[in-house]
């Protein structure tokens, strides 16, 4: 199956779903830190070329992303995949995602909500129904927005 006709995913690495162009484009990083990442919701999920259980998530979460979420402002999307965890990957910038984020199960769903100085990560392990996503994302922006607008009653 086919994720983007600009990229085949069985090359190890970390990218970034570009809403512009609706394109996974692969980032170069020398590390992976919370700089990495946007103000905003940041989604990386964390995959692995020899995970059934992966190949099985692809087909909720690529669709998901790019049909149903790729133009909402201060969403983000990222994919971190390996062939098998850092064992086996070929990336240094998705095997530097992998150990940054102390990932041992896949697929696993990584939220990063953040707001200047204020972050807030969440993890799902396992595969998430289409459903379960919406409810995540959704709450991830309310947790944004709130973080958005404490900060501006506290700087006035």
């Amino acid at each position: 199956m086919v994720m983007n006709k600009n990229l085949s995913f069985k090359s190890n690495g970390l990218y970034f779903f570009d809403s512009s162009t609706l394109n996974w484009l692969p980032l170069a990083c020398e590390e992976v830190n919370l700089n990495l990442f946007f103000d905003g919701v940041n989604f990386v999920y964390f995959s692995n070329n020899f995970c059934p259980a992966c190949r099985l998530f692809n087909l909720v979460w690529y669709p998901f992303v790019e049909e149903k979420f790729s133009k909402k402002d201060n969403i983000y999307f990222y994919v971190a995949l390996c062939n098998w965890f850092t064992e086996n990957c070929d990336s240094s910038c998705a095997r530097s995602a992998f150990l940054y984020f102390n990932i041992k199960a896949s697929p696993t769903m990584v939220i990063i909500i953040k707001h200047k100085d204020k972050i807030i990560k969440h993890y799902f392990e396992g595969n998430i129904k289409e459903k379960f996503l919406y409810e995540i994302l959704n709450q991830a922006i309310k947790i944004y927005e709130n973080l958005a607008k404490n900060s501006q009653t506290n700087y006035h």
